[in-house]
């Protein structure tokens, strides 16, 4: 066993000095694989320890016995010691690329992330086979390697599944219930943090709320199951599928306090002080400071819409309720004497959110549930600053 996996390591380190190789020598022959060759899809599993382990992953295994080779190629590999590397995330100008590893590391690292892999054994003949690893090889190159992450449309699981379609002149796919899925709803199954799921909804727009279709496989899961279902050139695109690596069961505790629980008992609280004290009449420093929370909301919206590279976070109506024009205008309405302007635009605001509610359904961005009682709040405290008609008013309104 000893000499076994000596034999390994010094095959892998072949391969890596093979990779840098081709990185200098373009005409260099990639080798052979043999008739024992094996390729597969592999699918891990989700998790929820970080932000990326919501949606699981993908990776493509090439195993040769004869040659001893068990190698994965991964899409999904990026530099956390890249200079500006959080403002290179959020921005999306994070260069991420293929790397190669050994099955063996690969999967040791999924043990220790408590995490499955399922493996699906391509029905690939050898010039396919072949294709497919000179393919990946020469991608893996330094000057091939590199591309811009996309959540959506080019990320670890789009760039396997087209490498690999590739290969064929027909393909078939069985139609699914999720096909009529929209994007926002395939990443609020994944996402089981109610304030994560919050946050994502209150970033991404409209462009993910069209259906997915067949763009639902940018999920790893969705991958796998359409190619368990794919007929190629008249033949399943898949032999098998086996669960290789199997998850330890653990204990987490429910999550109770949800983004929907938190601002409801906050509405409820603001509104038995309002009603029963007349609280923020007196207060109007807690109402400046709700505005001026929605306000920047709003612009980090509008920051994620035009100065990122993002396509996602475009046309982000989440602006209507938590509006950038809340900085500068509520600003004024700190004066004793206000002025004409902002409380027309106070008019507006209260309008406008009013609407969002009685047109709930007819928004053609899905919002988070948990925005109802942020906006009733936002009508609340936008009332504090205009008067009550009276039947006066009401009669002004008729008659002249």
């Amino acid at each position: 066993m000893k000499f076994y996996h000596l034999k390994l390591v010094v095959l892998v380190l072949m391969m890596l000095k093979l990779g840098n190789v081709f990185s200098y020598n373009k005409d260099i022959k990639i080798p052979q694989l043999t008739q024992s060759a094996q390729i597969s899809l592999l699918t891990v599993g989700c998790a929820d320890d970080e932000v990326w382990q919501n949606f699981g992953h993908t990776a493509i295994r090439i195993k040769d016995s004869i040659l001893g080779w068990d190698l994965v190629y991964n899409y999904g590999t990026f530099d956390f010691g890249e200079p500006n590397f959080v403002m290179k995330f959020i921005k999306r100008q994070l260069l991420y690329y293929e790397s190669i590893d050994s099955y063996a590391a690969f999967k040791q690292m999924y043990i220790e992330e408590n995490r499955t892999i399922q493996e699906q054994i391509l029905n690939l003949n050898q010039q396919q086979k072949q294709t497919l690893f000179e393919r990946l090889t020469i991608n893996a190159r330094e000057e091939n390697k590199y591309y811009i992450y996309d959540f959506l449309f080019d990320n670890c699981s789009t760039r396997p599944r087209d490498i690999i379609l590739s290969l064929f002149k027909t393909k078939n796919f069985k139609q699914d219930k999720d096909d009529a899925s929209s994007f926002r709803e395939l990443i609020d199954r994944n996402v089981h943090d109610e304030w994560l799921d919050f946050g994502m909804d209150l970033l991404i727009g409209v462009p993910t709320d069209k259906e997915a279709k067949f763009g639902r496989t940018f999920l790893p899961d969705e991958l796998m199951q359409t190619f368990d279902n794919a007929t190629v050139d008249g033949k399943p695109l898949v032999k098998s599928n086996k669960l290789i690596l199997d998850k330890i069961p653990e204990h987490k505790s429910k999550q109770w306090l949800t983004p929907g629980l938190a601002f409801w008992l906050l509405f409820f609280v603001i509104l038995v002080l309002q009603v029963r004290y007349d609280f923020f009449n007196k207060q109007k420093w807690f109402v400046f400071l709700y505005f001026t929370i929605l306000g920047l909301l709003g612009y980090l919206c509008l920051f994620m819409w035009f100065f990122t590279d993002h396509l996602c976070t475009k046309w982000n109506l989440n602006i209507l309720w938590a509006m950038p024009l809340n900085i500068p205008l509520v600003y004024f309405l700190l004066k004793k004497n206000k002025p004409t302007f902002a409380i027309s635009f106070i008019k507006f605001y209260r309008i406008l959110l009013i609407v969002l509610l009685i047109a709930w359904w007819a928004n053609p961005q899905t919002y988070h549930v948990a925005v109802i009682p942020l906006i009733l709040i936002a009508i609340l405290f936008s009332s504090l600053y205009l008067p009550v008609p009276t039947k006066e008013d009401f009669k002004k309104r008729l008659f002249s």
